[in-house]
């Protein structure tokens, strides 16, 4: 049987008509497409050069934007599209631009991460500014600046819900700070310069170390209390038993079973407990509590870069130092670049 078929189409002004038996539609672009893209972007944009460094930089060029869509490939292959967008190619060129200048592997590292971050930021928002910023503050900074900014977004910034005991403790600065106290440094220029830079500012006031983590991480420094300390707030000890733990330090006396005041609420409402009750078990938490230089004692033992830290901190304008919301992009990306740890941006930057 022979069946002929007579197809007619009819498409407006400026529309796309597509005939067949079997049509396939492709929507976006192959990573080839973004590769060319952006290499052309940065041949239209990028000043003259001779014929020896003009094919030193095009070989960078193309080394970052390799990187980059590998990168993609791995954390957020739908973001791909955005290179069509002239706001993510001015920011790809950004990272071109610097990186073909130094050809410096960790810069470029630093400048593909935040490049993946920019692109799942397709709507023009806070983050998508900062990102676009970070990329062009990053080159300013030297390693040790880069490591200073992460230091201080660690310890001021963000905490560890999972630290709930010594050993946790331990693995937590060894993963989260030990990688960053090598380059640090004392000298006001360092901080001046980050300060120039729009990454941070010093201020008068001043945290230490040790109440930081004394704040953040209660269970850790408790001392704790009897039994018969603990019956003082006329609640029976055998009543909640998940709540309440040998303590950490001193077997013989017990501690509440949560980081902080928060998470304590969050345990306690979980099982049933009132409120009022809940606020007769606070002062169990806050009342037992190491003094700092207690504490500070425990934190040293954790590892000899932690004494390197404390004398920096005590002795310089880190422990004054607070973040801007650059200066937290541009350390959560060194953060990741050097240990592969990922904290969600969002958290911090809405």
């Amino acid at each position: 049987m022979i069946k002929d078929e007579i197809i007619t189409q009819e498409g407006g002004e400026y529309s796309t008509n597509l005939q067949g038996q079997s049509i396939v539609i492709n929507q976006g672009i192959t990573y080839q497409d973004a590769k060319n893209i952006a290499i052309d972007v940065f041949k239209s944009n990028f000043l003259e050069l001779s014929t020896n460094a003009a094919g030193i930089a095009k070989h960078r060029a193309e080394e970052l934007i390799d990187d980059f869509l590998n990168k993609i490939k791995e954390r957020n292959p739908n973001s791909l599209n955005s290179v069509e967008d002239p706001g993510m190619q001015s920011a790809i060129f950004t990272a071109q631009k610097e990186y073909a200048k130094t050809g410096d592997k960790d810069l470029s590292d630093m400048l593909v991460d935040i490049l993946v971050d920019r692109a799942a930021q397709p709507e023009r928002n806070l983050k998508q500014i900062v990102l676009d910023e970070s990329l062009a503050i990053v080159p300013k900074l030297t390693l040790s600046q880069l490591d200073t900014l992460t230091i201080i977004f660690i310890i001021k910034y963000s905490r560890n819900l999972e630290v709930s005991s010594i050993p946790l403790l331990k693995k937590y600065l060894e993963d989260y700070i030990s990688p960053f106290t090598s380059l640090l440094s004392k000298e006001d220029s360092l901080y001046q310069h980050l300060e120039y830079s729009g990454c941070g500012s010093t201020s008068f006031g001043s945290l230490n170390i040790e109440q930081i983590l004394l704040n953040d991480y209660k269970c850790i420094f408790c001392k704790g209390f009897t039994k018969e300390q603990f019956e003082t707030t006329s609640i029976s000890f055998e009543k909640y038993p998940t709540l309440i733990i040998p303590c950490l330090h001193d077997t013989t006396k017990f501690q509440i079973a949560a980081i902080d005041e928060d998470a304590l609420e969050k345990k306690a409402k979980a099982i049933g407990i009132e409120d009022t009750e809940i606020n007769k078990l606070k002062p169990l938490m806050n009342n037992y509590q190491m003094k700092k230089e207690e504490a500070k004692e425990i934190i040293k033992q954790q590892g000899e870069f932690m004494n390197v830290l404390f004398d920096i901190w005590d002795n310089s304008s880190l422990e004054k130092m607070t973040l801007t919301s650059v200066g937290i992009a541009v350390a959560s990306a060194n953060l990741r670049r050097k240990t592969g740890i990922t904290v969600d941006l969002g958290i911090w930057i809405k």
